[in-house]
């Protein structure tokens, strides 16, 4: 059924009456076949009567701005997202991450091993940090609960040796080194 849209194009004060047969309603984004040819507007108001002047052209379609205002939000969430994760990577040090990807690269894991006995090599003092680690240990904290850490790929797993669960906490060797160093740890002979 025809009816009658009162629409104001984008840029203009006046608005102009259309036919259209379109399922539109107020505030949609419409494309109007104008003197001027195509333009975009605003639909006001839809009505079945003539009001005023009488419309000589029509709407041509109703524009679907669902999927741009969809993208819009998405391109958003991703820049935030991003920004969120460089906060956090900012958070980490250099050393840090390359530790974190030596678990997963093996050719960065023996990089960072040479690198470290050269730099250790080259440093001829005995530092407090020079501990000579098992592949596994346990342990008791400054609080006296015990835990068993295990070596995996560069780094050490610990575990609550009570609860034995599967969720682990993930060390670097120098900071085992330095916990055991600090008196933070105790390693336990025999459990």
């Amino acid at each position: 059924m025809t009816k009658i849209a009162i629409v104001k194009h984008n840029g203009s004060q006046t608005p102009y009456a259309f036919y259209t047969d379109i399922d539109i309603k107020k505030d949609d984004l419409v494309v109007c076949d104008t003197q001027k040819g195509y333009e975009t507007g605003r639909v006001l108001r839809i009505t079945d009567s003539f009001q005023g002047v009488k419309p000589t052209r029509w709407i041509v379609t109703k524009v679907d701005t669902k999927n741009h205002v969809e993208r819009v939000e998405k391109e958003k969430r991703i820049s935030y997202l991003k920004q969120q994760i460089d906060m956090k990577r900012n958070g980490f040090t250099d050393e840090y991450i390359n530790e974190l990807i030596s678990l997963k690269d093996k050719a960065m894991y023996s990089l960072l091993k040479e690198l470290d006995e050269l730099t250790n090599k080259n440093n001829n003092t005995n530092t407090k940090n020079d501990i000579e680690l098992k592949d596994s240990f346990y342990f008791k904290d400054m609080s006296g609960k015990v835990f068993k850490a295990y070596e995996n790929v560069g780094c050490y797993v610990v575990l609550d040796s009570s609860e034995m669960s599967t969720v682990g906490y993930f060390y670097s060797i120098k900071s085992v080194k330095e916990n055991l160093a600090n008196c933070a740890w105790k390693l336990l002979e025999n459990i």
